[in-house]
């Protein structure tokens, strides 16, 4: 491994840690670049024919996501204004940051032309410091709780019907990501969101690992539970979010939508699934069940103590 590629490397794992451990919003917001800037590289060094465009269609939406957060942060956090221009501004730069509607329109586009651990990383990790923000913008500014969460349900609905458009699984994954999305912004609202984030990234790894490693029983189990059917581990992630929501009266109304796309996603994660499962070998998979059994079992497990922390 190339020096440089180390040092993009370790950008790119330690631009969320910064981001997560900084207590000032400036230093959040340089922790977000860092992980970006170091990304972007790695990504013009793929492998995929269509990776150069990919990455410089990531490049071009992500710089503007972020200047777009740091003029709407600038006053937001230093004026300490409730500008409702700038918040819109700041939250605008979130969507697109984290592929929310409508700032989703990028997100299969980038996905299609990248190679598995680059889509692992802008699918998960780089999540971390946007939805901080988007949490710390709920806690600021009280009364964008209805537009976040409009845009949640609008996201989860969009990314369904874009994932049922798609025949690659690259593509696939990345509407599913939209649908994710949707949920999470939910629960930056009413709770739930950092667990749901692991349970999501743990069950991404595992999917983009066994399609990797070319295993496609596996692959299969894993999309099935990025459905959130029982008694898979993302079934688990949802019904907590449900949960914190009913704790809230009167906020039943905001189940509807996200539920209404769990069961439209059904159909291109069952597209998926069982196209993979056509292609399995009769004794494919049979030391993989096991692993991804025990992983799902470490899964549930660390999510219950999470509740109890």
């Amino acid at each position: 491994m190339a020096i440089s590629n180390l040092f993009f490397i370790l950008m790119l794992i330690f631009g969320p840690l910064i981001s997560v451990s900084a207590s000032t919003w400036p230093v959040c917001w340089a922790g977000m670049e860092v992980g970006f800037l170091g990304l972007v590289p790695l990504l013009f060094m793929g492998g995929i024919s269509f990776s150069k465009e990919a990455a410089l269609k990531y490049f071009c939406v992500q710089a503007l996501a972020s200047g777009m957060m740091f003029m709407g942060g600038c006053v937001l956090y230093t004026m300490y204004s409730d500008s409702t221009l700038y918040a819109v501004l700041f939250l605008a730069g979130i969507c697109l940051k984290l592929a929310l509607f409508p700032g989703h329109f990028w997100v299969t586009g980038v996905i299609y032309g990248l190679e598995w651990v680059s889509c692992c990383f802008i699918l998960g990790p780089l999540k971390v410091a946007p939805l901080a923000f988007l949490v710390e913008l709920n806690i600021l500014l009280p009364h964008l709780h209805v537009w976040v969460l409009i845009l949640a349900s609008a996201s989860a609905i969009a990314g369904a019907s874009l994932g049922n458009n798609q025949t690659n699984i690259r593509a696939m994954l990345g509407a599913s990501s939209v649908a994710h999305g949707g949920w999470m912004a939910v629960a930056s609202v009413y709770g739930g969101l950092w667990e749901y984030l692991a349970l999501y990234f743990l069950v991404l790894c595992l999917v983009l690992l066994h399609l990797w490693q070319g295993d496609k029983f596996c692959s299969a189990l894993g999309i099935m539970s990025m459905s959130g059917l029982p008694p898979f581990l993302m079934f688990v992630a949802k019904l907590n979010v449900i949960f914190c929501v009913m704790s809230v009266e009167g906020s039943y109304l905001w189940l509807v939508l996200p539920l209404a796309s769990a069961v439209l996603s059904l159909m291109f994660y069952l597209k998926f699934s069982y196209s993979l499962f056509l292609t399995t070998g009769r004794f494919a998979g049979r030391f993989s069940i096991f692993t991804i059994s025990v992983l799902n079992f470490i899964g549930v497990a660390w999510f219950l103590l999470t509740l109890f922390l």
